[in-house]
């Protein structure tokens, strides 16, 4: 009996010593399990920092930590740090670019009170990275920005409603098309490196990747109260532009205002005017518009008009008289500027030696306005205008001897109160000039012709009139040819039949 609880306490004993030895080595375990240990850093190791941000070490089981010694580079720091909820935060100090080393020794509260330690390595980096940039300050169809900086630093350009970024080759260089619209749009370019330094640069990117627009306005239909229409000009365009108009191929005077351009035209033929408009923006982009622009402002033929094809109403009708006067025109007068007008206006700048475009411009109605017919056998001078009859007057031709010569010539002189002086011609022989006065021959007006030294003048024979009795001539009244004379104009042809 007493042997079996002698064996019965061993036994006891020695499931309690063991029991013990078990608890001690679970709680050893879980102690060595929950001991204080480095669990991350920043900055991390081999990474960059430009010195903005402390040094952080994140423990796991913070609340085991004893105490803890933290050097940078061999410095001892830890009187500087100061103690999270997580682990430890050191202020930065200011240190030289390169590489830097952080040592950190953590005592263990727990029943072990045994030491963990971690070190690493990070780079410092306090330097701005270099930045060159291709921006086009000038106007450009892209918005490509292309340059140089360090190696693998990211770029990034920013604007009002958008940002690119890229990130630069081993080499540095980098390109971005930031996809801003047409315009000047400011734009601010940033390289930013691995250890955060930035450099910034501020551009204005110009870009006009269309051709200008153009829209003209004015003077539609038939303009009849100005012969001198203004022609609006609508233009849109991102870039600045260059406006050249022409008006029938001549420059036309171009004026910018608030919302676009005029066009002044001087004053346009009677008839159908082509306006055309050049709008070249800063990238050498041209658009072209024409318009038609149809004056008839007058029924009046005068000779400071032009008349042009599409011309239509009186004053055409009036040319066509005119033609019809110097035998460029048959039957009924044309109330438009057709093309059978158009082939009567050659022909006359043909015979005239005139530029052949078939519009009839001052020079062309000046020559068209009046006519002078001599009628010898008549004795008749008869003074169109107009293209019609009006007035008749007798004259004197020139005697057998001296013939008035016979065909197509024209006004080229008017004299008041001539001096006779004689021609080289036998019958003039030893005779002397003589003054204006009531002896002259030649009365008070000449009015010369192509006709080599005949002339229109006033006679004071009077009896001579109506015969043929002058030296080659046509002698008038003095009267008549006073009235004659402001109807005649210098170039007014002269037609002289048998």
């Amino acid at each position: 009996m007493r042997e079996v609880r002698k064996g019965t306490l061993i036994g006891l004993i020695a499931v309690a010593i063991v029991g013990v030895v078990a608890t001690g080595g679970v709680i050893v375990a879980r102690a060595y399990a929950d001991r204080p240990v480095v669990d991350s850093v920043s900055p991390a190791p081999g990474k960059a920092t430009n010195g903005e941000s402390p040094i952080r070490v994140v423990v796991r089981s913070p609340d085991q930590v004893k105490s803890a010694r933290i050097t940078i580079d061999g410095t001892d720091v830890s009187t500087t740090a100061t103690r999270t909820a997580v682990g430890y935060e050191v202020p930065m100090p200011k240190l030289v670019d390169g590489p830097h080393r952080v040592a950190i020794d953590i005592v263990s509260s727990d029943i072990l009170g045994d030491t963990s330690s971690y070190a690493w390595t990070f780079l410092a980096d306090g330097t701005a990275p270099t930045l060159a940039t291709t921006a086009p300050d000038e106007w450009s169809t892209s918005a490509a920005i292309i340059g140089v900086t360090e190696p693998n630093t990211v770029v990034t350009t920013t604007w009002d409603g958008g940002s690119a970024q890229s990130t630069s080759d081993p080499a540095g260089r980098f390109q971005l098309v930031p996809g801003v619209p047409d315009g000047a749009t400011p734009v601010s370019i940033v390289a930013t490196d691995a250890a955060g330094n930035a450099t910034r640069e501020a551009h204005v990117l110009k870009v006009d990747s269309a051709r200008p627009t153009v829209k003209l306005g004015g003077a539609d239909g038939w303009v009849r109260d100005t012969a001198r229409p203004t022609i609006y000009a609508f233009v849109g365009s991102a870039s600045p532009t260059k406006v050249v108009a022409k008006v029938n191929g001549q420059d036309a005077q171009v004026k910018p205002m608030s919302i676009g351009y005029t066009i002044e035209t001087s004053t346009l033929p009677q008839g159908t005017s082509t306006v055309s408009l050049f709008i070249t923006n800063a990238l050498g982009k041209t658009t072209t518009r024409t318009k038609k622009v149809n004056v008839d402002s007058t029924e009046k033929l005068t000779n400071d008009l032009t008349l042009a094809p599409g011309a239509r109403g009186a004053d055409v009708a009036r040319l066509t008289r005119r033609l019809k006067v110097q035998r460029f025109w048959k039957g009924k007068p044309s109330w438009t500027y057709n093309a059978r007008v158009i082939a009567a206006v050659k022909a006359f700048q043909r015979k005239s030696q005139l530029p052949t475009d078939g519009i009839a411009r001052p020079e062309l109605l000046a020559r068209t306005a009046g006519k002078i017919v001599v009628i010898e056998h008549l004795f008749k001078l008869n003074l169109y205008l107009d293209g019609k009859l009006f007035k008749q007057y007798p004259i004197a031709v020139g005697q057998s001897a001296y013939p008035t010569p016979t065909g197509n010539f024209v006004i080229t002189e008017k004299i008041e109160n001539p001096t006779w002086t004689p021609p080289n011609s036998p019958w003039a022989a030893g005779l002397e000039p003589v003054p204006p006065g009531a002896d002259n021959p030649l009365g008070t007006r000449w009015i010369g012709t192509s006709a080599p030294l005949v002339g229109i003048h006033g006679t004071p024979s009077d009896w001579s009139i109506g015969s043929a009795a002058s030296h080659g001539c046509v002698r008038m009244h003095i009267s008549d040819v006073e009235d004659l004379f402001p109807h005649v104009t210098v170039g007014m042809p002269v037609e002289i039949k048998p």
